[in-house]
């Protein structure tokens, strides 16, 4: 999982500018949209459907062209950029980016009288939320295409084989991501702090036998949220015990401090939406302290 340059987690974003309109992230290797339309007027299914007209026309050499999914638009997040959340190499405009990942309930409830009918979006500062309509105007996608098709729409996605593997057992267990290459512990802090105690709390720790734990990024704890659950959307065998509610007193803290407010980013496993603790009750995300699962 790619990480903000400017900060000091692993896999720092690096791109290269291919010189026809497409960016390839040289961690991940996808390949990107450098800019997408600055009127950003059009619903999910217009956007969906230019995604489509870039892989048509063979847009930048390439005929794969299509909606990011959830974590891919994560990959990509940078917010130590404040209200321009992306990479500097990207043009960014307004509205919220849009992902071809459908939000849990709308699968869910598809055949209800009044489906949830939502997606997973981003807004332009990173942060991410579930409550994008997808027939809302006013918003837009950054295309993309490499390492496979992704979910497609309206389907859960499907986590890969073999993703995790838990070593030892009880407060010393860890968890390691055969994909990121990153390592969790499985149990977090046993009650919730202030941010300001976070990184002094990961770097005391020595679960496994291992004593350079790390608060870890927003991008980082993205890649942990399972979306085809919720309450919690994470794998549940894997990380029992994860707080399941919705509410102010659930979140996860990132490393990463507020540029645009409030104090410091987190993520809350209701269903993985992301967004920084506001400290202006009542929001949906004023959390003054915040649990704390350590990655190295």
């Amino acid at each position: 999982m790619p990480n903000p340059a400017s900060g000091d987690g692993p896999n720092p974003q690096t791109y290269t500018d291919l010189g026809n309109g497409a960016v390839r992230d040289e961690v991940t290797c996808l390949v990107w949209e450098k800019a997408n339309p600055a009127d950003a007027t059009g619903d999910w299914q217009a956007n969906y459907d230019r995604c489509a007209s870039l892989a048509g026309s063979s847009f930048a050499g390439f005929n794969d062209w299509r909606m990011p999914t959830r974590v891919e638009m994560a990959s990509i997040a940078d917010v130590t950029r404040g209200s321009t959340g992306y990479p500097a190499i990207f043009t960014v405009t307004g509205g919220y980016y849009l992902t071809g990942s459908f939000w849990y309930k709308t699968i869910l409830t598809a055949n209800d009288p009044a489906p949830e009918d939502r997606v997973w979006g981003y807004g332009r500062n990173g942060f991410t939320s579930n409550a994008i309509i997808r027939s809302d105007a006013g918003n837009v996608t950054r295309c993309v295409r490499g390492n496979g098709s992704g979910e497609a729409a309206g389907e859960y996605a499907v986590p890969p084989p073999n993703h995790y593997t838990v070593t030892g057992s009880g407060n010393d267990a860890t968890v390691t991501d055969n994909y990121t290459g990153l390592t969790w512990q499985q149990v977090y802090s046993s009650s919730r702090m202030a941010y300001s105690a976070a990184a002094s709390y990961c770097s005391s720790q020595n679960t496994g036998g291992f004593s350079d734990w790390r608060v870890p990024t927003l991008n980082e704890l993205a890649s942990t949220v399972n979306e085809a659950l919720v309450a919690p959307a994470i794998d549940r065998d894997v990380f029992p015990n994860t707080p399941s509610g919705c509410g102010a007193t659930f979140w996860f803290f990132a490393a990463e401090p507020s540029l645009v407010g409030g104090e410091a980013w987190g993520l809350s496993y209701c269903d993985g939406f992301t967004g920084w603790n506001d400290l202006a009750a009542p929001t949906w995300n004023d959390f003054a302290d915040a649990y704390v699962r350590c990655v190295r």
